[in-house]
C-alpha cells in the first residue's frame, strides 16, 4: 500500500474543513457504535470524560461526554478500524497541534494530514480552538481504518464527535437494481399501454 501526501491533482480522497455535526457515533473504550451496531473498533490510545495533564476535552462540546486521546501517555498510535469501509469520516480536532498526525487508510492508498496540511487557523495546541474536518472518497475508493499519532511523541491528539457515512451491503444494492428495474418496467408498460390508434 502506498503512503500518500495527498494533493488535489492526484487525491482519490478529499478532505475539507467542516463536517456533519449531527448523527454522531457514540464513542467508548471499544471504539465507535451508533447505538446499535459496532461501527469501528478502537486499538491504542485512551478514551476520556474529563481533561487530563495532557489532554483536553475538545472545545465545542463532545457528544456522549468522552473524547478520544493518543499520545505517549494515552497510548499511540490510536488506531479506528470500520467494521465496514466509509466513503465519508467526519470528526472534531481538539487543540491541533504541529506535530498531531493523521492517517487515513483506503482500500487504495493511506494518506497522511496534519493541521497544517488541512490549513487550520490554529496550529499551536490552543485549547480554546478545535476544528471539525471531514474526508469524503471517491467511487471505488473506501476509508478502512484511520491512526492518530504525534509526530514527534508528545501530549495527545484529541479528537471527538465522530460521523462516518455507511456503504450499502452488497444485498442492499442488489435490492436497489432489482427496484429501479421494477420502475423501468412499469414506466415502459404505462408508454405502451397510453398509445392512441385513430382510424
Amino acid at each position: 500500500m502506498a503512503v500518500l501526501a495527498p494533493t488535489a491533482a492526484n487525491a482519490a480522497i478529499f478532505p475539507s474543513l467542516g463536517g456533519n455535526t449531527t448523527n454522531q457515533l457514540t464513542l467508548s473504550a471499544t471504539g465507535l457504535s451508533d447505538g446499535t451496531n459496532q461501527i469501528a473498533t478502537l486499538s491504542g490510545g485512551r478514551t476520556y470524560m474529563a481533561d487530563q495533564p495532557f489532554a483536553d476535552i475538545p472545545k465545542g462540546g463532545i457528544t456522549g461526554g468522552t473524547f478520544l486521546a493518543a499520545g505517549p501517555t494515552a497510548g499511540q498510535p490510536a488506531t479506528l478500524t470500520f467494521s465496514r469501509p466509509t466513503s465519508y469520516l467526519s470528526f472534531l480536532w481538539g487543540s491541533p497541534d504541529t506535530y498531531n498526525q493523521l492517517t487515513v487508510n483506503t482500500n487504495v492508498a493511506s494518506y497522511i494530514y496534519t493541521a497544517a496540511t488541512l490549513n487550520f487557523a490554529r496550529t499551536n495546541g490552543d485549547q480554546s480552538f478545535s476544528q471539525y474536518v471531514q474526508f469524503a472518497t471517491t467511487a471505488g475508493e473506501l476509508i478502512s481504518s484511520v491512526n492518530f499519532t504525534n509526530v514527534p511523541a508528545a501530549d495527545a491528539f484529541e479528537t471527538a464527535n465522530f460521523s462516518v457515512t455507511a456503504v450499502p451491503e452488497p444485498a442492499t444494492w442488489g435490492m436497489m437494481l432489482v427496484g429501479f428495474g421494477m420502475i423501468a418496467a412499469t414506466s415502459r408498460r404505462r408508454r405502451t399501454a397510453t398509445k392512441r390508434v385513430t382510424a
